[in-house]
């Protein structure tokens, strides 16, 4: 019983190194859109990226992040904006855009510009979801594959078993200091989607959501063991734990979206569908390291031999 009150009471402190008020800077970075072309062609791109979804206070938010031009501000001025976006006057033309040191950006719509600015510029994902609806759900994929390969990382590097951390109290003791280092990642991941969606990041409010969306850590270890046992291959323990990592990080990703998405907690089912398609992932990427290593042993093994036979 005292391990189970360790256990909780070293989760808790792990929640409270959390920093929300980081989060809500990251949330509230000042950049700034440039939308250069005729009026009624910036209004259409402008529409696409507020979706039919925007509030009025988005919507009023939103305007002190773009800046109108009718022709190109020279370099100077551009230098001022994270993204310069060329409107076109056909609907169905190619957008243009342009971030500062990157290169250029051509888009058959809005989504694929919106998909491409996400990955140019990955530090704005929070930023440009919380202000644009139609960017959501690429920030919110970003922010969720970026947190599920680094606590694969973490899981490689330091060889720790990669089970979904709030589990660790209930985990037996030996698994809990391990468990506990991929804990503030997690955390951090669900309270950037719930800063994406407009939420304002605070861990007694994201950690009971959290709780309540994922709740089956159980089911999480049940999953955890099918990879284990899914590597017949000696030697490639930690890339088990990194699938591991990989794959519980994002299912406790997709299905905290759920609950940001739709404002209602998931269903059992909905839940279970989340852990299935991370679980499937998982041993994805488990054949795939698997057959990595065997690939290279082979190689090694005929290199040795055929140094042997000289």
């Amino acid at each position: 019983m005292a391990n189970i009150f360790g256990a909780a009471y070293d989760f808790w402190k792990q929640v409270k190194e959390v920093s929300p008020r980081g989060i809500e800077d990251e949330a509230n970075s000042g950049f700034k859109i440039a939308l250069v072309g005729k009026p009624e062609d910036r209004m259409r791109i402008k529409e696409a990226f507020l979706t039919d979804k925007a509030t009025l206070d988005e919507r009023d938010e939103a305007e002190a992040h773009l800046r109108e031009f009718d022709t190109v501000p020279d370099p100077d001025t551009a230098k001022a904006f994270a993204f310069t976006i060329y409107t076109p006057e056909n609907e169905d033309d190619a957008i243009g855009a342009r971030g500062v040191g990157s290169v250029p950006i051509t888009a058959p719509n809005p989504a694929k510009l919106a998909q491409a600015m996400i990955v140019q510029q990955p530090h704005l994902s929070v930023a440009l979801g919380r202000r644009f609806p139609l960017f959501r759900p690429f920030a919110c994929n970003r922010i969720i594959q970026d947190a599920s390969r680094t606590n694969a990382q973490i899981a490689l590097i330091s060889g720790l078993p990669g089970v979904f951390p709030p589990a660790a109290i209930i985990l037996p003791a030996s698994s809990i200091a391990d468990v506990l280092l991929l804990t503030k990642n997690q955390l951090m991941m669900v309270m950037r989607l719930a800063a994406t969606y407009g939420k304002k990041p605070a861990y007694t409010k994201q950690i009971k959501e959290l709780m309540g969306v994922i709740g089956a850590a159980l089911g999480w270890r049940t999953v955890a063991r099918e990879l284990s046992g899914f590597i017949p291959v000696p030697g490639v323990g930690l890339a088990i734990k990194a699938a591991i990592a990989y794959s519980g990080t994002l299912a406790a990703g997709r299905s905290a979206l759920l609950f940001y998405q739709s404002g209602r907690t998931p269903t059992p089912k909905e839940v279970q569908a989340a852990y299935k398609e991370a679980e499937a992932e998982g041993k994805a990427a488990a054949a795939a390291v698997v057959k990595e290593v065997t690939e290279k042993d082979e190689v090694k093994d005929k290199t040795e031999n055929e140094k042997s036979e000289d």
